[in-house]
């Protein structure tokens, strides 16, 4: 399933389920990469483990301020990696579901 527009296919977080490992190492990166900070992807894993383990349940946005606890990020960077679109993106919460019966409504109206 595609995400919203602007998404990258395949990427989504938040929802009713909460991010894979893989998709919390991505946001890491990107969240990391758009500070200047710059963390191993083996640091960058460990602390996705660590927090998946501490909070199974847990969304996009909590782990934004799980990891910029755990990297002592100043309030500058954090409102610098807000403000990035693509950062608010992938950590702002989605509703698959909602998002897929939207796009079907749009694509049955252009076609008829």
């Amino acid at each position: 399933m595609n995400g919203p527009p602007g998404l990258m296919p395949g990427y989504r977080m938040g929802g009713s389920a909460s991010p894979s490992t893989n998709e919390l190492v991505n946001a890491a990166r990107l969240i990391l990469d758009n500070c200047g900070i710059k963390f191993s992807t083996n640091k960058i894993v460990r602390l996705v483990v660590r927090f998946s383990r501490s909070m199974p349940q847990a969304s996009g946005y909590a782990f934004f301020l799980y990891l910029t606890n755990a990297v002592q990020m100043s309030e500058a960077q954090k409102a610098s990696a807000l403000s990035n679109p693509d950062v608010a993106r992938c950590i702002a919460y989605a509703d698959p579901t909602g998002e897929s019966a939207v796009n079907n409504v749009l694509r049955q109206a252009r076609h008829g």
